[in-house]
């Protein structure tokens, strides 16, 4: 059966000592992650939160935002990632139509707090999930790493994975579909046991979600930006040597355009998703000069010409 957290059992059994996850200064190797999502999995459990309950999300990428993926998919309770865009409003719509019990999030988002807490009446706890110190009272997410764990609860199949909105209207998703979306991407680009992913594209994204799960099933490695910054992308493939990424066309145009460009290497990287969004001339006629060796692939898995 088609289960979200076989990728992070068979790379934990497989390659327990090789690297799993980086978000600077943290570094971790997959015996390390899969034992925190146990832990996180079984501070949920003692949370009350049982398989189905929606698990919602709204911060930026981290390593721990990748752990809570599969913490949340371990315990059969369905992840909510939430756009970090919204206002308010819309964020607590969205609480309020998928019923979520527990919210993480971080301190880029802790504006909404105020407003989300009159407004979700089926939200029970809030944790937060970032390093600074969190509100009074608040749960902290290192607080949940030091439960004990909890077995796999063995979802997969049919049941319910995810709960993905655009706009106001969700769209749930069984862990099969989501293995499966994960499998065409590791397929599609090549992952395999030395890529080293860079999310350096919204975690929230359903695609970011199956190219995650992708990189995991393939056994490589992870690399976390909060968000796209030119600097610090380019700073991480030279630092991490980066092997893949997915980023918009005008992403990509920032990198390019940086004025520190030639000072880094590069050299590592060898495929960008940049998704549906045409890219224009101008920048795959910059691309093929700054970055020659390196495939450009839209979401159809076309390479750019």
């Amino acid at each position: 059966m088609y289960a979200l957290t076989s990728g992070l059992h068979q790379a934990a059994e497989r390659k327990p000592d090789a690297p799993s996850t980086s978000f600077a200064p943290r570094r971790r190797i997959w015996r390390q992650t899969a034992d925190r999502v146990g832990r996180v999995a079984g501070a949920l459990t003692m949370l009350e939160v049982r398989r189905g309950d929606r698990v919602a999300i709204l911060a930026q990428n981290s390593d721990r935002y990748f752990e809570l993926m599969y913490a949340t998919a371990w315990i059969g309770a369905v992840l909510v990632p939430l756009n970090t865009g919204l206002a308010s409003a819309e964020v607590a719509q969205i609480l309020a139509d998928s019923r979520s019990v527990v919210l993480f999030i971080d301190g880029s988002m802790a504006h909404h707090l105020t407003e989300l807490e009159s407004r979700t009446p089926d939200l029970r706890e809030a944790v937060w999930i970032d390093d600074i110190s969190p509100p009074e009272g608040m749960l902290h997410y290192e607080d949940l790493s030091a439960y004990e764990p909890v077995p796999d609860t063995g979802a997969s199949g049919e049941d319910p994975a995810g709960l993905f909105y655009q706009g106001s209207s969700g769209t749930a998703l069984t862990h099969e579909a989501m293995v499966g979306n994960a499998m065409e991407a590791a397929g599609r680009l090549g992952f395999d046991g030395s890529t080293t992913y860079l999310h350096a594209s919204p975690m929230f994204e359903l695609a970011e979600d199956a190219l995650t799960f992708g990189v995991t099933l393939a056994g490589g490695r992870h690399v976390f930006v909060p968000r796209f910054d030119p600097r610090e992308v380019l700073q991480m493939v030279t630092a991490d040597k980066v092997t893949h990424a997915q980023l918009r066309p005008d992403m990509i145009d920032q990198l390019l355009s940086h004025r520190r460009f030639s000072d880094f290497d590069l050299s590592t990287l060898s495929t960008i998703l940049y998704g549906t969004t045409p890219i224009p001339e101008q920048v795959l006629g910059k691309a093929s000069v700054l970055l020659p060796g390196v495939r450009l692939i839209d979401s159809a898995g076309h390479i750019a010409s």
